[in-house]
């Protein structure tokens, strides 16, 4: 796993049972050390997570797309350490 993914697990987590929009991941990102991130490059790192089974994509009751971390990628983090 890159920083970058490593990272957006850790805002997954913190989001909890609501997760996040892909453009709330990029600002929280912007913020700490992916100073340079563009939203393609923050979504193909999502897409990443999701085909390793580490996150997921759910529509919200308002049909707004979010990210949130599954079971492995909480466990992942747990082997890292994190």
């Amino acid at each position: 796993m890159t920083q970058l993914h490593i990272d957006l697990l850790l805002a997954l987590r913190g989001a909890g049972i609501y997760g996040a929009a892909a453009e709330d991941l990029l600002t929280d990102m912007r913020r700490g050390r992916h100073r340079a991130l563009t939203l393609p490059e923050l979504e193909q790192s999502l897409r990443d997570l999701a085909d390793r089974i580490f996150a997921q994509t759910f529509s919200t009751a308002m049909q707004k797309k979010r990210w949130a971390i599954t079971g492995i990628g909480a466990a992942a983090l747990q082997e890292e350490g994190l």
